[in-house]
């Protein structure tokens, strides 16, 4: 009896530290939100689509700047539009979906690492996901990605618990509802569990009970979750005249599926590789161990009944999936990052000198080399850059967080050669929230001055009337949508900027200083006054621009 009272003490005591681990988490997720406006392009969309839907009442589609955004399927916006109608128009309003995802989806990360290895493991898994490079990126992102992870994550827990278990109902159920929310996130791609579960059921199939009455488990689940979508779906294409299935069908699923979009794509031997680098990059700082982690699971040395076909069910398919896919982003395989997370976590808590081969110490070792390429690079870039760039206020932020970034390097790279597993992966670990936290804190709010939307926007809406019409040429971000708060026409050519210069009636227009030149030459000196100018760098071309703001009447005094 003492016994297990002991076992029902650890349980309790691991859920309580993953309940403060994931509070921990969503604190710092959403203090990050708040120390950036928004970047362009992906964000401004997602949230200035909010903003319409909350101004217009209308909640069974997306619409923005007043047309209809078919991309992604409605529950993003759904979630969005409580905290913006809670908090107003603001980063943390509409990136706080993707910091509550994230938090939820390390406690799922945590109960997945528990019910196959134990509870130490999970709570490692929940710092390295949290801390891994593409997931802080995603889960501080007002878009689809951080809201999408824990649908999907919900899936394989389910599954998981089906099989360290006894398979019931309520299996069915939870499943169910965990596609269909995915579903209504981001579309097909939702259901990528279904190949991990069904690589896994194939791979595992003697050790499961009853691996049949798992998979009709799972298409039972995909009726109920394609039916929660069928839900929506049907009435908003019929609101739309069916617009809304030919253009994210045709478009965004079919198109994006069989031939690059938007540039993210490219020569097939290039991009059959894309993802190994966004793998290297993506989780850094833990691709250190990741190297050694491959060894361990290779050799069969983690130590549990499910967990090596779980992992390669949940990897290896995705990672084919995404890769023969032609369009390609980096967070297209983020679906994958909980999976490395528990490898990694498993291979920290049971890397002993005992269980360590030579090749295992030599891939531990080995990931030094992928490590350092991006550690030593990025603390030079911090401390250096600022000042050889027209960035000089970043200067001192940048050397705090370069130092950090380098002093976690160096202090963790010695005991991890010297083969002293679990003491390198605690002072990365420290290292790298010491880093974030001076990244986060100084860098991230430096990078406005070089922005350019949020300060003509906010110009614009001090010095004219709310319903000032404004229109655009040569520069049109979606931040600049979302800041202004107003719909914006763009001008096809230069002939129609100057003949809209001279209407009388109020107006505004947004133009680089070199697109109004171009006009200049041609029809001479516009009737136009400046209301407001900035340079800085338009980073979604990855070009410096100067953009002005003029307005047909003299502004108010």
């Amino acid at each position: 009896m003492h016994c297990n009272m002991e076992v029902r003490n650890d349980k309790r005591t691991g859920w309580r530290a993953a309940i403060l681990i994931a509070v921990a988490v969503l604190a710092g997720y959403m203090f990050t939100t708040t120390r950036s406006t928004l970047w362009d392009r992906d964000e401004p969309r997602f949230a200035r689509a909010t903003v319409e839907m909350v101004e217009s009442g209308n909640y069974l589609y997306p619409t923005f700047n007043g047309n209809l955004r078919p991309d992604k399927p409605i529950l993003i916006y759904w979630l969005m539009s409580v905290p913006v109608r809670l908090l107003g128009q603001t980063e943390l309003a509409v990136r706080l979906p993707s910091a509550l995802g994230t938090a939820l989806t390390c406690l799922l990360v945590f109960f997945i690492g528990r019910q196959i290895w134990d509870a130490r493991t999970g709570l490692w898994a929940m710092g390295i996901l949290a801390t891994s490079g593409l997931m802080l990126f995603e889960g501080t992102a007002a878009t689809a990605d951080g809201t999408l992870l824990p649908c999907m994550v919900a899936a394989m827990a389910v599954f998981v618990h089906a099989i360290t278990t006894r398979l019931r109902f309520y299996h069915l159920l939870l499943m169910g509802v965990a596609f269909g929310l995915a579903l209504l996130t981001k579309g097909p791609v939702g259901l990528l569990p279904i190949t991990a579960i069904v690589t896994t059921l194939v791979i595992d199939r003697k050790r499961i009970a009853s691996p049949g009455r798992h998979a009709l488990t799972m298409l039972g689940a995909l009726v109920i979750g394609a039916l929660l979508f069928i839900a929506w779906g049907i009435p908003a294409n019929n609101a739309t005249g069916g617009e809304l299935y030919r253009l994210a069908v045709g478009h965004h699923v079919v198109e994006r599926a069989t031939k690059p979009l938007e540039g993210h794509g490219g020569q097939f031997l290039l991009f059959l590789f894309f993802y190994v680098p966004v793998v290297i990059a993506g989780f850094f700082p833990w691709i250190l161990f990741l190297p050694g982690a491959i060894s361990f699971a290779l050799g069969r040395r983690l130590r549990s009944r499910h967990g090596g076909a779980l992992l390669i069910g949940w990897i290896v398919p995705t990672f084919v999936i995404m890769t023969l896919v032609a369009t390609k982003l980096p967070h297209y395989i983020l679906f994958i990052w909980p999976a490395l997370a528990l490898l990694t976590a498993a291979t920290l808590v049971q890397a002993r000198p005992d269980n360590m081969t030579k090749r295992d110490r030599d891939w531990l070792r080995g990931g030094l080399l992928f490590a350092a390429p991006i550690a030593i690079p990025l603390a030079l870039a911090l401390i250096l850059a600022p000042w050889f760039l027209p960035l000089p206020g970043m200067r001192r932020p940048g050397a705090v967080a370069g130092a950090a970034l380098l002093a976690a390097a160096i202090l963790t790279a010695r005991p991890h050669y010297r083969d002293q597993v679990h003491r390198s992966a605690r002072i990365m670990l420290v290292g790298i929230i010491v880093f974030l936290l001076a990244l986060f804190v100084g860098v991230l709010p430096a990078t406005e001055a070089f922005k350019l939307s949020p300060s003509i926007a906010r110009a614009i809406r001090a010095q004219t009337d709310p319903n000032t019409p404004v229109v655009a040429y040569g520069f049109l971000e979606p931040t600049l949508i979302f800041y202004l708060d107003r719909p914006i026409e763009a001008l096809p050519n230069e002939e129609a900027v100057a003949h809209w210069a001279q209407d009388r009636q109020p107006g505004v227009l947004v133009v680089t200083k070199a697109a109004l030149e171009r006009v200049q030459q041609q029809h001479g000196m516009l009737p136009l006054v400046e209301i407001a100018r900035k340079e800085g760098v338009n980073y979604s071309k990855g070009d410096p621009e100067e953009i002005l703001a003029l307005s047909r009447k003299d502004p108010p005094r």
